[in-house]
């Protein structure tokens, strides 16, 4: 039966995409995803048209992006009004340029192996090409391709942190280049796409010896984390307000209001009566419906319950641009009560917009797409990443939603330098989907990679904290209202890791190794 699996290149391809959308939450199987670069590498071998490689690495992308971000679909036909039958024909074309790395990986890995196949090879070069230039090329092209969510395969490792602190040096993508050089090894000694007189069991050595310094390396990290600062007692307050809630209230039906601030005072109130209690508030994106201008009552009113509260609170809102009168900004605001009774206040603006979410791409250069699409907003663009700081000094970097799973971002948050990072999300936008949950899940690396403790806080969940190991506090429940009480203990100085200095150096010698292997070939050749 497994035989006959490998004379179906179809069927292969589907299971390649499916042992990766399975690895992923919420299924979390990850050791599947070793299985993806022994299919992938055995259906590259296969005397197909460069076409049909092409195909057949489309229909992985497909049955990966339909298993793990169907989601889309339902966004896009929930709040953008679009009749389920064009809602799906969207989400095939998305498919297509979202993963589009599979196929233009599988094409070329087919070119080399078309070349190669007949050529008096011997075991140490095939060793070295599946160990070390395949995971090269895989890495380098799953990078340079741009992606909605920015997810590497190596990333369904997340909760395996006894072996994936490495990533502090080599950052998340090395840990796409770790699987697939261990599945490639494996693939070419049990199931091998190439004929070989023995086998090549040297090919083990580069993926293995990687895989015993990553482990060696986390476990020495695990017993010397960074030195250790305050411990920050927060409460995230979750208050399961859903979108078409929150898009009632913004359009200014004050009773809707006043219903949602009510809720998240209730909720904070309750929080506040915890022993010992909290040192910060945390609240969503966009909790407050309502700008938070000089002018704004409800603004006024929210500053005296935080005085009457003595307890600093972080929350999502709205405020005015002021470049553009007819834009708000989607902003989180540090309000913190001082000893003489006055309140401090501190902003963020986000920087990153969601693209037919806050806005609409182009839009700038055509206004008149607006008006056909009405219910796409039009924010203000934030220009700057300052972090806000507590009375007693402890620096916090704001991120907002999907910045805070964006690496180059996240870097620039974190280099000021900051003691933790908080990150005010809403993905109730996705219904009772997976995508919460990948959504998460992929926050995890940014303190993975750059020792910075991380505070979560959503609007209809999940919320959690991470600790700079890349562990995982409780984690909230979807769609239910709750206070989630988090302690973490923060740096008491904060030090650039060596991926935060050099950024994503890891790319930049994957493709020096495929410059080499090429330049060798040609060399050979001539």
């Amino acid at each position: 039966m497994f035989q006959k699996l490998f004379k179906k290149s179809w069927a292969l391809s589907i299971l390649s995409g499916a042992c990766v959308c399975l690895s992923f939450e919420k299924f979390n199987i990850f050791f599947l995803s070793f299985f993806f670069p022994i299919f992938f590498n055995w259906l590259s071998f296969q005397k197909f048209s460069l076409k049909k490689h092409f195909l057949l690495g489309f229909v992985t992308s497909l049955s990966l992006m339909v298993g793990g971000f169907y989601w889309v679909t339902y966004v896009i036909h929930e709040f953008g009004y679009v009749p389920w039958v064009f809602s799906v024909l969207i989400f095939v074309v998305f498919c297509g340029f979202g993963a589009l790395n599979f196929p233009i990986f599988f094409t070329l890995a087919a070119y080399f192996h078309k070349k190669l196949v007949g050529q008096n090879k011997g075991r140490m070069f095939w060793s070295l090409w599946f160990s070390l230039f395949l995971p090269a090329l895989f890495t380098l092209i799953e990078y340079s391709f741009p992606k909605l969510f920015p997810w590497y395969l190596g990333q369904c490792l997340y909760r395996a942190t006894g072996v994936i602190q490495i990533v502090e040096i080599t950052g998340s993508i090395f840990l796409s280049f770790l699987i697939y050089s261990l599945g490639s090894a494996i693939g070419l000694l049990v199931l091998p796409p190439i004929k070989i007189s023995k086998r090549p069991w040297g090919v083990l050595l580069i993926p293995v010896t990687l895989w015993f310094l990553s482990l060696a390396f986390s476990q020495y990290r695990i017993q010397n984390p960074p030195n250790p600062g305050r411990t920050l007692r927060v409460a995230l307050v979750q208050a399961n307000i859903g979108s078409l809630e929150k898009m009632q209230s913004e359009q200014g039906l004050g009773s809707l209001v006043d219903q949602v601030t009510q809720k998240y005072y209730t909720l904070t109130e309750e929080a506040l009566k915890a022993s010992p209690p909290p040192d910060l508030i945390l609240w969503p994106e966009t909790a407050m419906p309502f700008s938070m201008g000089a002018t704004q009552k409800r603004f006024e009113l929210l500053k005296q319950q935080v005085v009457r509260w003595k307890t600093p609170l972080i929350t999502g809102s709205y405020a005015k641009s002021e470049r553009n009168s007819f834009r708000d900004y989607n902003g989180a605001f540090l309000l913190e009560p001082q000893v003489d009774g006055s309140l401090k206040v501190q902003s963020y603006m986000k920087n990153i917009l969601l693209a037919f979410g806050e806005y609409f791409p182009f839009g700038d250069y055509f206004p008149l797409l607006y008006r056909y699409f009405p219910q796409v907003a039009d924010f203000e663009k934030g220009i700057t990443q300052d972090p806000v700081f507590l009375n007693d000094g402890t620096a916090l970097g704001i991120t907002i939603c999907y910045e805070a799973i964006v690496p180059s971002f996240f870097r620039k948050t974190v280099s000021h330098p900051v003691h933790g990072v908080v990150n005010l999300t809403n993905d109730s936008w996705f219904g009772p989907t997976s995508e919460p949950f990948l959504h998460g899940s992929l926050t995890v690396f940014r303190s993975l990679e750059t020792k910075i403790p991380l505070f979560r806080v959503t609007n209809t969940g999940i919320s959690f904290a991470v600790d700079s190991l890349g562990n995982q506090s409780r984690t909230s429940s979807v769609n239910s209202a709750e206070v989630l009480h988090v302690a973490l203990t923060l740096p008491a100085n904060p030090v650039p890791t060596f991926y935060m200095k050099h950024g994503d150096w890891f790319v930049l010698l994957s493709f020096g190794i495929i410059v080499l292997f090429l330049f060798s070939l040609l060399y050979r050749r001539n």
